[in-house]
């Protein structure tokens, strides 16, 4: 018994940390999360003041650096054997759902990535990039089949509670007509938190210089860094959908397993972020690229629940991000 009470004497701050997670993870209450980052700033300086008391501050200082070196020791050496200059990340937002939640931490390696594969020339591509780009025009919803029950309120396409009438400015086909590029679109659904099931609009494949490449959840998932000037911030972990190689140098098309459509989509000219269900920028210059190979960290290997938690609440991602209350289903 005298054991065991030492052990939580000793051990007692960790496990309040532990124990707010857990009630964060139940609850999802910004207030506990913000108790979780209190709490381990609280016990570094707690630690770091008895260890002063205890030992005096010439002891605690070589602990401290010690530390800290043998962590940037194991971080570089890790990322090393991995081949990737990161060799964990957390998901921040909801966007792979319901293969990555909000609070894993991944693992991630260097190395080449699982998708198909489509060569085309450096004319073909230009001519791509400029087809990439989407702007969507809403309507009030018909039932005659023309167009697209789209009753959601989905911020990339703002249409609110009314439908996708017209993509680029023509009405609504599910299947591109262009073989050098075009998004195929297909009926899906958004589950909610509490069963509610609404109907939505998402891209199934893409055609690629005749080929059509379809969402493949067996293809790798990915974390790159956005562009400068891309509408998204930070290290993104979403999927890869295709591979586009030009002339030797290798670009991705990537969709996040809980997105209606692929990143390059997103605009740039639409609410703020934080006020919809996705995150982007009211700037219209800001823009999302195809991700290039140099752009990538690498792939996700492995996820470890809730433990990314940790990161995010000390880099202040303390609520939610809107999208986490819908799961995106096949219709």
């Amino acid at each position: 018994m005298e054991k065991y009470e030492k052990l939580l004497k000793e051990n007692y701050g960790y496990i309040i940390i532990l124990a707010l997670l857990l009630l964060y993870v139940l609850s999802k209450q910004p207030l506990v999360a913000l108790l979780v980052a209190f709490s381990i700033v609280a016990l570094f300086f707690y630690e770091t003041y008895r260890g002063v008391k205890d030992n005096g501050w010439k002891k605690e200082l070589t602990e401290v650096v010690t530390a800290i070196v043998v962590g940037a020791l194991v971080w570089y050496v890790g990322g090393f054997l991995l081949n990737t200059p990161a060799p964990l990340d957390a998901v921040v937002s909801c966007s792979m759902l319901p293969h990555l939640e909000r609070g894993d931490m991944v693992l991630l390696r260097g190395t080449s990535i699982s998708a198909p594969e489509v060569e085309v020339t450096s004319g073909e591509w230009e001519q791509i990039k400029g087809k990439m780009k989407t702007n969507f025009t809403c309507g009030p919803c018909k039932s005659d089949g023309n167009y697209v029950p789209y009753n959601f309120s989905i911020c990339r396409a703002n249409c609110g509670n009314g439908c996708l009438i017209a993509i680029n400015g023509k009405p609504v086909k599910l299947m591109s007509n262009d073989t050098l590029f075009g998004y195929n679109y297909g009926r899906c659904k958004l589950r909610s938190a509490s069963g509610d099931m609404v109907n939505s609009l998402c891209v199934k494949s893409v055609t690629i210089k005749g080929s059509t490449f379809y969402e493949n959840f067996s293809n790798d998932v990915i974390v790159y860094d956005p562009e400068q000037g891309s509408i998204f911030r930070g290290s993104i972990i979403h999927r890869a959908l295709a591979k586009v190689s030009v002339d030797g140098n290798g670009y991705y098309l990537i969709k996040g397993d809980n997105n209606e459509i692929l990143d390059v989509q997103v605009p740039g000219n639409g609410t703020a972020a934080g006020q919809s269900r996705c995150l982007f920028y009211a700037e219209p210059s800001l823009e999302n690229k195809p991700v290039s190979s140099d752009r990538l960290r690498g792939k996700v290997l492995l996820r470890i629940p809730y433990i990314g938690y940790l990161k995010l609440f000390l880099w202040g991602y303390i609520e939610d991000p809107a999208g986490c209350d819908t799961v995106l289903e096949a219709a």
